[in-house]
């Protein structure tokens, strides 16, 4: 069985180590960064399954990266907070968290939270299928299918089209794909976005000058079928 990864986001590195210890002796794969800046990166480029994200740290705190998290993935998200910032507690769960612990805590009661969130979320390596079946990624090959065939996506296309196979469907507005794929200093780019689209576009579409996959929805953003 393929092993479930997961990110310690604290700013206090004897505790990340000493959370790294006990997951990686429970059979995880463990991540770890410092910051919420750091931890919005982490999940771009490493797609863990589940984040453990302090809420106290500096650059950026606990809840804006959770709630900045929650603009391109649903992967669930376990606050750490002290005891004597309770208040934290209810922020965090209105910004998307799932769960929470009071610092300081008992490993066993860590691990069995953990247990119950990756219990009700599926592994991210699960093969995605969007554009009514005609498009499959595996996650953990990075190896994307346009009707049987293997194509070739850039790290960028890649993590595009990932966007927006996880919310096949849905319109995803520009700056959420911005945000998700470039970072927060690209949210206003659209222009740039555009051309990306349009390099995806020639990939898995049939006709890119004829999109009937991924269509634009005008002054919003782009919707994949599911």
């Amino acid at each position: 069985m393929e092993k479930r990864t997961i990110l310690v986001v604290d700013d206090d590195q004897g505790l990340r180590e000493l959370i790294r210890i006990n997951l990686e002796h429970d059979g995880y794969q463990v991540i770890q960064a410092s910051n919420g800046v750091e931890c919005l990166d982490k999940v771009r480029e490493q797609r863990p399954d589940l984040v453990i994200l302090d809420v106290m740290m500096p650059e950026m705190d606990g809840i804006e990266a959770c709630r900045q998290l929650r603009e391109f993935t649903q992967l669930p998200v376990l606050m750490l907070t002290a005891r004597t910032q309770a208040d934290d507690i209810i922020t965090g769960l209105d910004q998307g968290a799932d769960d929470y612990l009071l610092k300081p805590f008992n490993l066993d009661e860590l691990a069995a939270r953990l247990r119950a969130l990756l219990r009700r979320a599926p592994p991210t390596y699960r093969p995605i299928v969007a554009g009514e079946g005609q498009i499959q990624m595996d996650q953990r090959s990075r190896e994307v299918l346009v009707r049987e065939a293997l194509v070739d996506l850039t790290p960028t296309e890649y993590q595009l089209l990932r966007i927006l196979m996880e919310q096949a469907g849905s319109v995803v507005e520009h700056e959420t794909l911005l945000h998700a794929v470039w970072g927060q200093e690209y949210t206003r780019d659209n222009d740039y976005l555009k051309v990306y689209i349009w390099h995806l576009r020639r990939k898995i579409e049939a006709d890119p000058r004829n999109p009937k996959l991924l269509l634009t929805e005008w002054g919003i953003g782009y919707r994949l079928l599911p």
